[in-house]
């Protein structure tokens, strides 16, 4: 443990358990974002992804995942979550991993074909 450590928000530490534990102790959206989006580590990455989609954020969170994370697996989660349309069909038209497109395009159709409304009530 480096001296910056014991300043720094355990989110934030050198040391990947101990991020990784501490997510469950982070109630903000926008701190989940940026760990999805700038951790180095997969584990922690994803772990924040789940907790971040269990919060049920603003749309916009997903957006910012979707412009910045480089994680293939966390943009394919992510479009399964979204439901702006515009910003689907964006993914779907130009995402850079196919396996991305394709989901988006899943998820558009599942959106506008009503198939999971009776199952929300």
């Amino acid at each position: 443990m480096g001296v910056l450590d014991a300043l720094r928000p355990k989110w934030k530490h050198s040391d990947a358990d101990v991020r990784h534990s501490a997510i469950a102790e982070i109630d903000d959206p926008a701190v989940l974002v940026e760990m999805v989006i700038g951790d180095g580590e997969w584990f922690v990455r994803h772990k924040a992804f789940a907790a971040l989609r269990a919060m049920k954020p603003d749309e916009a969170h997903y957006r910012r995942l979707m412009r910045e994370s480089d994680d293939e697996e966390i943009r394919r989660k992510t479009v399964k979550a979204m439901t702006d349309e515009a910003e689907l069909e964006r993914a779907a038209k130009e995402d850079r991993y196919r396996y991305v497109r394709d989901a988006a395009e899943h998820r558009l159709n599942e959106i506008r074909s009503g198939i999971w409304d009776n199952l929300e009530k």
